[in-house]
């Protein structure tokens, strides 16, 4: 029997001592380059099986929905940009006096025998699940009644709900301006009674996040648990460096 080849001390030896060291050598060197081809392409498809299950994996993950928030998002269609108003206490406010907070701002009047009081009630409930963060939001409640909501009485309106909101009055103009900057509706409405009036309005409220972006608007009736969500999300956005704002990826749509 010849060795074919083999290395060291190995002696020729019978097929039944397969396993020994020196055939198992042998053995190695003997195969044929087409077993060897076969035992790399095995290793081969192994391989593209594992790059093709983590390209599904991949697939699936950047085809996961993202999380929408429960309000209607507004952030594209620049809406209270730019405003000013007067608070109670005579000081002009714009959105940078609450930067660092997320803004809950709303337009209605002290005599609303519903949807204001309920708004500042349920507000008041966002804070209370926020716990130690309730900070974080900032009330902001616009009066469309200056003839009768005087900074008095505007500012103990809000305060009996909420100590830290601010109300904003100005006169029949600055209101005029102030609403058409948020597309907000107001409208008096005489009364029964000689000389009694009230006032319809916009409900809701127009939420900005702690960059002064206005983001959000939050409908009236909207459950607290899902406004407080909304709230929630904006507070944990990280902060952005002064002076620069999320961009909400807006579609842009040539003129003309």
């Amino acid at each position: 029997m010849h060795t074919h080849g083999l290395a060291g001390n190995c002696r020729p030896v019978s097929r039944a001592l397969a396993g020994h060291p020196c055939i198992d050598r042998a053995m190695s060197r003997y195969r044929s380059p087409a077993i060897r081809l076969a035992a790399l392409a095995r290793k081969l498809r192994l391989s593209t099986v594992l790059v093709a299950a983590a390209s599904v994996l991949l697939v699936a993950c950047a085809a996961k929905p993202k999380v929408d928030f429960y309000g209607k998002d507004i952030a594209c269609e620049e809406l209270g940009q730019h405003w000013t108003l007067p608070d109670s206490s005579g000081v002009t406010r714009s959105p940078t006096d609450f930067h660092g907070k997320v803004t809950y701002l709303f337009f209605g009047f002290t005599s609303c025998p519903d949807v204001c009081p309920t708004t500042m009630v349920e507000l008041n409930r966002v804070k209370h699940l926020m716990g130690s963060d309730a900070d974080n939001l900032q009330v902001v409640f616009v009066t469309v009644d200056p003839a009768r909501d005087t900074p008095a009485v505007a500012e103990t309106y809000v305060k009996a709900f909420d100590p830290t909101a601010t109300a904003l009055i100005g006169n029949d103009a600055q209101l005029a301006a102030m609403a058409s900057s948020f597309k907000a509706f107001y409208e008096r409405e005489d009364g029964s009674l000689p000389g009694t009036y009230t006032m319809t309005h916009t409900s809701g409220g127009y939420v900005f996040d702690r960059q002064g972006q206005l983001r959000l608007f939050a409908p009236f009736g909207m459950p607290v648990e899902q406004l407080f969500s909304d709230v929630q999300r904006l507070t944990l956005e990280p902060k952005l460096p002064v002076g620069q704002q999320r961009s909400p990826g807006c579609r842009v749509t040539a003129s003309g």
